[in-house]
């Protein structure tokens, strides 16, 4: 509960608790411990009559001088709060004696031979009177405590107006005080809320040097960094607009303006062949053949580097995907030899994603097994499983495999394991796939034993957290 409650009224409420801790305790013990001196003093006062009673009296009876005897009592009966005195001798004759106010000595201080007893509000003292080492009888002294009593509760009563008075001063303080720490931290508060609200132009109006205004000249000059921040790159996304802009033209040239040379040839190359007919020289022949085996390749490398440049730029939407059918979509649409055998599972999972990328990636891993694999009985399998966070994809195939040298080589831009004469290839696909699983937060990596087999596994982030689970994905069925 209290970690709830706001720093202001933490700071009101710690110093409210303090503060009156320190006025109870002032309210309770030192007017106690002014009692306890003062009775401690009276005891003193006491006894010290007592013995000037002793000598005096002592030295009358001793010497039969009733004047110090009176003179003893006068001393007495100077003090107001000294309500009752009796002097005996040996034989229990009083021979003098103080009474105000019909003062009583209580019965059983008057069995005591001697003592000390307080009796409404009277503290009675009861002694022997020596002098010189011989007793002359017995001294009672009545001492009255009212005085006292009302000196003390005056006491009391100051005490707890000063206790009062520091309670309220305190707590007016306290209020102060929580006021100047937290009406820095709000300022800074309700400017953090309007920047989070959008108003940008917003800044901390704190001049204090403490910790809050140390505190807020820091956050001000974290706005203004993130302020430049924003404009610089508000300037480089205009920049990184009009360069997407030119790209994206830029491909509509390569697209149209470069392809449409490159189609011309290739009639012109079968125009030719046929016009000669049956007189066309078979080196000339071969020639033509190889010069649309060219042209097919430079047209497959400006379809690469289209997409390779539209990788990050263009925004994929999101579809729920049954990696079930696209796995077999792209079989139909690659339609690999009749001595290939494809291994996939009874079910591949469902999920919401970007379908064009992962089918794209798709597409080039299962052609590369395809197109690189010298096995009369050609295996591919694939497999997947799903984990936390992400889907992991498995493509295996029992081709030439890839020497560990290359593992990272091949996913490089125009770079192929074989000579682009013996296989047709651009050297493109691969840094297609690494370059799209970089840009979606996935992962792929390369097992290979060079002759037998290759492994690829590749991990594909989920989207969303409905996507469906599947225990059955070992169970595999024959293409």
């Amino acid at each position: 509960m209290f970690s709830s409650l706001s720093i202001r009224t933490k700071i009101i409420l710690a110093q409210v608790i303090l503060i009156a801790a320190v006025s109870v305790f002032i309210y309770n013990y030192y007017p106690t411990q002014q009692h306890r001196a003062a009775l401690e003093a009276i005891s003193s006062k006491i006894t010290s009559i007592g013995n000037m009673f002793a000598i005096g009296i002592g030295i009358g009876l001793g010497d039969t001088d009733i004047v110090a005897v009176s003179e003893a009592m006068n001393w007495a009966d100077s003090d107001s709060s000294v309500v009752y005195v009796s002097v005996t001798d040996l034989n229990g004759i009083e021979i003098a004696a103080l009474s105000r106010d019909s003062i009583v000595v209580p019965a059983e201080l008057q069995s005591q031979q001697t003592g000390t007893l307080e009796r409404d509000n009277t503290i009675f003292y009861k002694s022997e009177i020596v002098y010189q080492q011989s007793s002359f009888g017995t001294l009672v002294i009545g001492y009255s405590l009212k005085q006292l009593d009302s000196d003390i509760a005056r006491l009391k009563a100051t005490t707890l107006y000063f206790a009062i008075s520091l309670f309220v001063a305190g707590l007016l303080l306290s209020v102060l005080l929580a006021n100047m720490i937290t009406t820095n931290i709000l300022r800074l508060s309700a400017a953090v809320k309007e920047i989070s609200s959008g108003a940008d132009q917003t800044r901390v109006e704190i001049k204090g040097t403490d910790e809050v205004g140390k505190l807020a000249k820091a956050f001000n000059d974290m706005l203004n960094s993130l302020e430049k921040n924003r404009l610089d790159l508000l300037h480089y996304s205009e920049k990184l607009k009009k360069q997407n802009e030119e790209l994206q033209q830029f491909s509509y040239v390569v697209s149209h303006d470069l392809k449409a040379p490159l189609r011309a040839i290739f009639k012109l190359s079968e125009w030719i062949e046929e016009d000669m007919g049956a007189g066309l020289d078979e080196g000339i022949r071969h020639n033509l053949k190889t010069l649309r085996g060219r042209v097919f390749r430079l047209e497959a490398l400006i379809n690469g580097l289209l997409e390779y440049s539209k990788i990050g730029r263009e925004n994929v939407p999101n579809e729920k995907t049954d990696v079930q059918i696209m796995v077999k979509e792209v079989l139909d649409l690659l339609n690999p030899p009749k001595n290939f055998k494809i291994e996939i599972p009874v079910r591949l999972p469902i999920l919401v994603t970007k379908r064009i990328l992962l089918q794209q990636i798709l597409i080039n891993l299962l052609s590369n097994a395809i197109k690189y694999n010298d096995k009369p009985q050609a295996m591919i399998r694939i497999l997947s499983s799903e984990k936390d966070d992400h889907f992991e994809f498995t493509i295996e195939d029992n081709g030439i495999g890839i020497d560990k040298a290359y593992h990272e080589k091949i996913f490089v831009i125009f770079q192929t394991l074989e000579a682009r004469d013996k296989v047709e290839a651009t050297g493109i696909g691969l840094s297609i796939v690494k370059k799209t699983l970089d840009d979606m937060g996935g992962t792929i990596r390369v097992e290979s034993q060079p002759g037998e087999w290759t492994r690829f596994v590749l991990t594909w982030p989920k989207v969303r957290d409905h996507q469906k689970k599947d225990s059955s994905r070992k169970i595999h069925e024959t293409v």
